[in-house]
């Protein structure tokens, strides 16, 4: 019963050609574009966990989804759902976190710059202001792929990104309680949410739909989220907000896989975190997450001196925000 309708126990067994593609396979070659299936499972998850068309993305990076969620049994396929949002359950406590073990935390901080000298960075440039390291202090520096090949001589990064984008709509009524998830096939849209009177939906591997105007997404989308709530097509859309996300993500090629850089650098108090680095992940929220256990595990290291910092340290002590953007 839990089978895509039209498939047989068998047909599940094409996942082995992930879990044995060679690096330069993409997930359209390993698994055969075609078929009730593909169609209606392996593209729609492969879209969302790579946010990259699978004739292009890497079945490589399928294989570790595949490891973590299905191979680990049904506990392990269970979606998490963020009670109010994910600044509450992620970005709050962090920021809590920093601050109650005395960390200063800057927004609008803008990271100009580093100086090297003698293979390690010496200072940090936060805007106009130049903040020297001292000896044992050490850098991880958390911004996207493409900010980070500015600042870092030398830094071979994956491919430019592929867009995501959203639309929200706020519904004249809520449609229950709790939060509901319904994948829609044969739309523009790919995944409908809905939490309360919000609708949310999201195309994923969106450069085709990036460059449309809001107002044609929107509408489309809402013919889409309509007919998935059995309502009346011609339902006027409401109030609603379209997001686009130009960079959401790397392009998931076999390409760049050769391409996502170590934790460590050439310079050896620098050190990088983020979904792009070489995690054996896509560019998830879990992938982000590792890269920067990775990152902190190289800066608490035995032997990597007794001032430890994962970010750089002011005349006062306090630690800088050494983001490019807002972080």
């Amino acid at each position: 019963r839990r089978r895509v309708p039209g498939t047989r126990a068998r047909d599940y067994l094409s996942a082995l050609r992930v879990l044995f593609a060679a690096r330069e396979t993409t997930v359209a070659a390993a698994l055969g574009d075609a078929g009730v299936l593909y169609r209606r499972f392996w593209e729609p998850l492969a879209v969302a966990a790579l946010n990259t068309p699978p004739e292009v993305a890497a079945a490589a990076l399928l294989r570790p989804v595949l490891r973590e969620t299905f191979a680990r049994g049904g506990a392990h396929c269970r979606p998490l759902i963020a009670r109010e949002s994910l600044a509450h359950s992620l970005i709050d406590p962090a920021l809590e976190t920093l601050r109650g073990r005395g960390a200063t935390v800057r927004f609008h901080a803008r990271l100009s710059g580093f100086e090297f000298g003698d293979g390690h960075v010496s200072a940090m440039k936060i805007g106009e202001e130049r903040i020297a390291l001292e000896p044992g202090e050490r850098i991880v520096l958390a911004v996207p792929a493409h900010i980070a090949r500015t600042l870092v001589p030398g830094l071979a990064v994956p491919a430019e990104g592929e867009a995501i984008v959203n639309v929200h709509y706020r519904l004249p009524q809520a449609q229950g309680a709790g939060v509901r998830i319904i994948g829609l096939i044969g739309g523009l849209a790919e995944w409908l949410f809905l939490r309360g009177e919000i609708a949310s939906v999201t195309i994923s591997a969106a450069d085709h739909v990036a460059a449309r105007p809001a107002s044609g997404i929107a509408a489309d989308c809402w013919r889409d989220v309509a007919r998935a709530l059995g309502m009346d097509e011609a339902t006027p859309m409401p109030p609603h907000r379209v997001i686009k996300e130009k960079r959401a993500t790397f392009a998931a090629t076999p390409d760049s896989l050769a391409r996502r850089p170590d934790v460590r650098t050439a310079w050896s108090n620098l050190f990088l975190a983020g979904d792009w680095t070489a995690t054996g992940l896509p560019a998830t929220i879990e992938s982000a997450i590792r890269s920067g256990h990775k990152a902190a595990g190289h800066v608490l290291a035995p032997g990597q001196g007794a001032e430890r910092r994962a970010a750089g340290r002011r005349a006062d002590g306090s630690i800088v925000n050494a983001g490019a953007h807002q972080p």
